[in-house]
């Protein structure tokens, strides 16, 4: 599965095409061939599906459920209203496929970063070099896929419910990943008890998307391209550095 958005568009586009090119052929089946038979037309519903929900997430992405017509995500997608319901059964349960397989992937980029980095015994669960992969790991998730910043936005000021929807089969096992390091630090006093593992989750998150959720507006402060490689590698150490002095513990007190 891809996470960059110029790679979604591009295939969006492509399909277009491919659509377009289906269409004709299609056109074609009602002239028989010279032997007299029509011509077949092999479908891919699979594929099918893959195209619409890449549209709708850049369609979603940009306008948000109520700002988003069916009928644009039909023409990028080159398909028909009875493929979305066949497949979907409305534009509600469309956005919602778009939010799972958005969540989906950021649970599958974290879970094979996470084992990679792990292998060999390289990091342990308690370890501050772990805790920071984890930050490393949802950076670059976002940096790469930024669609699933603009979903999250939307679906906040849209009310949520997407996201509670799917929180006991989607988000909600993530989150439980996330609190186990966090909860596993403070067990070999790595980070102080004070600390609640959902506040410093949250704050860990919006610290990363807020970044990229307003990086267009955020050039004139740091004077370069905010989604620059520069930048993001910047940005990345920064947030480490903060995190850092969450994990400092405080010096002992003289006297006492």
């Amino acid at each position: 599965m891809g996470y960059n958005n110029e790679k979604l568009r591009t295939r969006c586009q492509e399909e277009i095409v491919v659509k377009s090119a289906a269409k004709v052929t299609r056109k074609q089946r009602r002239k028989p061939s010279k032997k007299g038979r029509p011509i077949s037309v092999k479908r891919e519903p699979a594929k099918t599906r893959e195209t619409i929900l890449h549209c709708a997430a850049l369609a979603f992405a940009k306008a948000g459920f109520f700002g988003t017509s069916l009928s644009e995500i039909l023409e990028q997608a080159g398909v028909n209203k009875r493929m979305i319901y066949h497949y979907y059964g409305s534009k509600e349960g469309l956005y919602r496929a778009v939010h799972i397989q958005q969540w989906q992937g950021l649970e599958t980029w974290f879970a094979e970063r996470l084992s990679q980095s792990s292998q060999g015994g390289a990091f342990q669960l308690e370890s501050e070099a772990l805790l920071k992969e984890a930050l490393t790991i949802f950076h670059e998730f976002i940096a790469r896929n930024q669609i699933f910043v603009r979903l999250l936005m939307w679906d906040g000021l849209e009310g949520g419910v997407v996201s509670r929807s799917i929180w006991r089969d989607i988000r909600g096992p993530l989150y439980e990943r996330m609190e186990l390091l966090v909860l596993a630090a403070q067990a070999h006093h790595l980070l102080s008890k004070d600390f609640k593992a959902g506040h410093l989750i949250v704050s860990f998150m919006g610290a990363i998307s807020f970044y990229f959720a307003y990086a267009n507006s955020l050039e004139d402060i740091f004077h370069k391209p905010a989604l620059g490689p520069e930048l993001l590698e910047e940005r990345k150490e920064q947030v480490w550095l903060l995190f850092q002095k969450v994990l400092e513990k405080p010096a002992p007190t003289k006297g006492l």
